[in-house]
């Protein structure tokens, strides 16, 4: 991790860095799983011959959607039975989840396998956010967050990289392998330095039907969105699938309203914050998670890229978000996060923009990419992460994990819906096959989704109460 000291974190203990360390660390390893099966994808795809892009997508989107599903179960979990017991166990699921996905023999076993990933991811993230949120003090918590979440940008950086060299020397299997040795680190690391939290077993178990509902709502629409194109929009299977989404967020949303403990807490729902942060991760995590596979598919079926080439070309969007992120949460902590998260959401729109208009089968990398990629790279640094460190903000600490989780939830189903619409739009040509126009499109959603997530973000306080 690079950890950037800041005059207004002096104060902060040295304890509470490590800490944060710690906690990064896993995160990071969450980052790099992600990072590597969006470089990945291509070579799969030479290996199951037999699938289509759309078949493939799903070993992005089913891992979104079981993380997405048991995100707010494990933040529970978490503030009721201890972090660091919660995070130990998601660190092995997920390194066990990497073992078997390197020798998956087909692509319904590596599908099942990242599903495996993406639960112990769930039980990694909010307990390790909730940890490292509860070692600082309150008025330093942006900086806190955004140091956390800059190294998923650092894991973006260094995936593609590490994983574009295994895949094209070995395979797409060994990009997976490297993910077993730093998920051991990064269990050595928290067990030396990290400190199990307070536990609250006096709490109700929370609703296990309204989270089992909500992720099968998102993975029911990630499926009609990504199949409509061969079934039909208008057959009876794409139209089942959306009446079955519309009856389970009717029901999500009554049970939240008259369980004794919804799996969102009605007392998170009424800090201010916490809603609009979370509508707004959720709109631009539609365009931010798809933002690095429509920039993969790209280089590779229209440009040409290796996958070498590929990671070293698209290394200025993660290291823009890495600095971003380190810069942006002590101007969240000093002027609010109103004032940071929406020129960094604008900064993204411009940037996808940019590469929507400079597409084209030859890119000059200089002159069409380089800019886009430094303007929404920059923009990423200074949107999810500093909405992460909002969302949390006002919440009370026996709420860090559960709070912490529902807002990656909404992240999560946004970029499983999200993956869902890019995999559609690339899809929509005459032969089924992307072309540089359905890219341009694409750019468009991804710019899209950052504009309506920055018009929300304008209901956030210019100052929270903590500042």
């Amino acid at each position: 991790m690079i950890q950037v000291i800041h005059p207004g974190t002096l104060n902060v203990s040295s304890r509470a860095w490590k800490i944060l360390g710690a906690t990064s660390l896993t995160n990071f390893v969450v980052g790099l799983d992600l990072s590597i099966t969006n470089v990945a994808i291509p070579d799969m795809g030479r290996e199951f011959t037999s699938a289509s892009t759309a078949d493939l997508s799903w070993v992005l989107t089913f891992y979104m959607v079981t993380f997405a599903g048991f995100l707010i179960v494990a933040g529970r979990w978490a503030d009721r039975y201890g972090r660091l017991r919660m995070l130990n166990i998601g660190i092995a699921c997920l390194v066990i989840g990497a073992a078997l996905a390197s020798i998956a023999p087909s692509l319904v076993v590596l599908i099942a396998m990242r599903g495996l990933q993406g639960i112990g991811a769930a039980m990694m993230a909010p307990a390790s956010l909730g940890l490292a949120v509860a070692a600082w003090p309150v008025e330093r918590r942006g900086t806190a967050v955004a140091v956390w979440s800059s190294t998923l940008a650092l894991s973006t950086a260094v995936g593609p990289v590490a994983g574009g060299f295994l895949i094209e020397y070995g395979s797409w299997r060994w990009a997976y392998a490297l993910e077993i040795p730093v998920g051991l680190i990064a269990l050595v690391w928290g067990v030396r330095v990290l400190s199990e939290s307070a536990r609250h077993p006096e709490t109700h178990h929370p609703d296990l039907v309204g989270a089992a509902l909500l992720g099968a709502a998102t993975g029911g629409l990630a499926l009609a969105i990504v199949q409509g194109q061969e079934w039909g929009w208008a057959s009876p299977a794409v139209l089942g699938l959306l009446v079955f989404c519309a009856v389970s967020i009717i029901m999500v949303t009554r049970r939240t309203a008259t369980h004794r403990d919804p799996i969102v807490p009605r007392t998170l729902l009424a800090v201010s914050s916490f809603r609009i942060a979370s509508t707004s991760l959720f709109l631009f995590g539609l365009g931010f998670f798809s933002m690095l596979l429509a920039v993969v598919l790209y280089l590779t079926e229209i440009a040409g890229y290796s996958t070498v080439t590929v990671g070293i070309a698209i290394i200025t969007l993660p290291i823009a978000a890495l600095v971003s992120a380190n810069v942006s949460g002590p101007l969240a902590d000093r002027f609010g996060f109103r004032a940071v998260v929406i020129p960094g959401m604008l900064l993204f729109t411009v940037g996808a923009l940019w590469l929507g208009v400079r597409a084209g089968p030859s890119p000059n990398y200089l002159l069409d990419l380089f800019p886009g990629f430094l303007l929404a790279g920059t923009g990423i640094g200074a949107g999810p992460a500093i909405l992460n460190g909002a969302g949390v903000s006002e919440v009370d600490p026996a709420h860090f994990s559960v709070a912490g989780a529902v807002t990656q939830t909404a992240r999560q189903l946004a970029g499983a819906i999200g993956v869902a619409i890019l995999v559609a739009i690339l899809g929509a040509s005459a032969s089924g096959s992307p072309t540089v126009g359905t890219f341009r499109w694409a750019f468009v959603f991804l710019a899209s989704a950052a504009v309506l997530a920055s018009l929300v973000a304008t209901r956030l306080p210019a100052r929270t109460s903590a500042a």
